[in-house]
């Protein structure tokens, strides 16, 4: 294989191994004049498959998905494993141009990144009954997915079952230290206020028999001499320190103040979003350095994380912060949704987990806890909070691409 940095073997690979899975030559001659006469929708590429639509006669429409065996997480540990022990990590791997020497599975650990026969499925919508049987639509996606890796391999690292920007990120963020990676971090008794879920529940009536306040008794105020002469002695461990006490005691009020004002308490799905929630408060700021450590934060996710709670609450915070397990059907109706606001209708979307990703855009958007469309945009390398979170996904859109327009200067 060349050592030149080129992509154009990802397709010839891919194509090799879409060939073996298709015995009847008259199928594969099908596929190719589809594509030469006949109009077909966006390739979209997801975890697992890629699909695409044909118009069927009587105003039907094809569904082919060509489905791809995903890799397992301990195989593409190995494989980034093995990426990043490379001199020339970033130049093969780490940009766009993915050199066409990952093609090879002597350089991703023995896994071969392209799938084999194998691991090749196909399913269509063109006959009444489902089968596996390779037909001219699946063929026409597989030919249409070549075509793609030819210039941008990348998407077939979300075929496989895990974008490439992982790797890009792995990449570009320095190894930790050995004596800090993998070390489990403390729970935080000290940041983290009592959620409404744990307060036990007041009855409405007590059935107690009610006993009646007692006379007040005559107290010597004039002989007493005040208990605490010095400063107290820090709190034995595991309790929080005196200042973390305090600062729990200011949060307490705080929510105490919001529940008699609107009867109601902001509701943090984890302890991520309520500690954004508790350092964007005034008596809360002083923890934003044991936040960032506590989270696994530098000083530009504490940023990003800050601004997603701005636009979006607990649950933007959440967002922010993990992915989350969405159903297929609700990325897709939202993939359609944005098509048409696309500038670049014809680039790849990218589905992993809760995020729709729009690469050509500069794009994303994660679906929250609450049932909302979180926009992002890519600034530096890096995905920033857009303010306009919205349950359509394609306002969330919207909004994202209005951010990302130069405002004009006023005279």
């Amino acid at each position: 294989m060349s050592s030149q940095h080129t992509t154009v073997g990802w397709a010839r690979a891919f194509i090799a191994a879409l060939a073996a899975t298709t015995a009847d030559p008259a199928i594969w001659d099908q596929g190719q004049r589809l594509l030469a006469t006949g109009p077909a929708g966006p390739l979209n590429v997801n975890q697992g498959f890629a699909t695409s639509k044909f118009p069927l006669p009587e105003g039907r429409v094809a569904r082919p998905r060509l489905v791809v065996d995903e890799l397992s997480a301990g195989e593409w540990e190995r494989i980034e494993t093995t990426i990043a022990a490379r001199p020339d990590a970033v130049a093969v791997a780490g940009t766009a141009a993915i050199s066409d020497q990952l093609a090879d599975p002597t350089h991703t650990a023995g896994i071969p990144l392209i799938p084999g026969p194998q691991d090749i499925t196909h399913t269509c919508t063109c006959t009444p009954t489902t089968t596996d049987t390779p037909c001219a639509h699946t063929v026409a996606v597989g030919f249409l997915l070549a075509e793609r890796l030819r210039t941008a391999p990348a998407p077939l690292f979300t075929l496989r079952g895990r974008a490439h920007h992982h790797l890009k990120k792995r990449l570009r963020v320095p190894p930790a230290p050995a004596g800090l990676r993998g070390a489990a971090l403390p729970a935080p008794t000290s940041l983290t206020p009592a959620t409404p879920a744990s307060r036990p529940a007041i009855p409405a009536q007590s059935t107690k028999r009610v006993v009646p306040i007692p006379e007040p008794a005559d107290l010597d105020l004039d002989g007493l001499r005040p208990v605490l002469t010095g400063p107290l002695a820090p709190p034995p461990a595991p309790l929080p320190d005196i200042p973390a006490m305090g600062t729990l005691t200011a949060d307490a009020a705080h929510r105490a103040g919001l529940l008699l004002d609107t009867n109601e308490l902001p509701v943090c799905p984890d302890v991520g979003s309520d500690l954004a929630r508790l350092v964007a408060l005034p008596h809360g700021a002083p923890l934003r350095q044991a936040t960032m450590d506590y989270l696994g934060l530098d000083l530009v996710g504490m940023g990003h994380l800050s601004l997603a709670y701005a636009y979006g609450g607990p649950a933007g915070a959440t967002t922010y912060l993990k992915p989350l397990t969405v159903d297929h059907d609700i990325l897709a109706r939202a993939q359609a949704a944005i098509q048409p606001l696309r500038p670049a209708p014809m680039a790849t979307v990218e589905c992993e987990n809760n995020r729709l990703t729009d690469h050509a855009a500069g794009i994303q958007l994660r679906y929250g806890p609450d049932g909302r469309w979180y926009p992002y945009r890519a600034r530096y390398g890096l995905w920033q909070p857009a303010d306009g979170p919205s349950a359509d996904p394609a306002r969330a859109y919207r909004a994202a691409r209005t951010t990302a327009r130069p405002h004009r200067r006023t005279r």
